[in-house]
């Protein structure tokens, strides 16, 4: 495998560390019980899953249609698809009303955009394809 390749999964594993430690911390605010039960493994695994997502999206490069440089974006927007399952399971809970539900399923989506976006941006710089996206010429 190339150098930079393991470079940015390393990077993202670091990642994934983090934000899942975060969102436990967040989601732990308003359900203090929530070591080991289904919602902290569902983070878990979705964490794991924009790890790995993010990790392997760095052969996408430009778009495929529209033929427009898209490595800034595509963390955003595979952060973005990822989240929509733990997004959706926000329906479930019934103790708050549906125009809170849909504002933190927005705010989920939100969130997990932001997070592919940094995951990529720094896995990008720091595992050494930045300077190659900057000067690749479009064909």
């Amino acid at each position: 495998m190339q150098k930079k390749f393991l470079n940015r999964l390393l990077i993202s594993i670091v990642f994934w560390i983090l934000f899942w430690l975060l969102c436990v911390w967040l989601a732990s605010s308003s359900s203090p019980d929530i070591r080991w039960t289904p919602l902290m493994r569902s983070i878990l695994f979705n964490r794991f899953l924009i790890w790995v997502v993010v990790g392997i999206v760095w052969i996408y490069t430009i778009h495929p249609i529209f033929w427009f440089k898209t490595f800034i974006f595509r963390g955003a927007l595979f952060g973005a698809i990822v989240s929509i399952d733990i997004a959706i399971g926000i329906y479930m809970n019934t103790t708050i009303t549906s125009a809170e539900q849909s504002f933190v399923f927005w705010l989920t989506i939100l969130a997990w955009a932001i997070y592919g976006l940094v995951i990529d941006i720094v896995a990008t710089k720091f595992g050494g394809q930045w300077k190659e996206l900057l000067h690749k010429k479009q064909k």
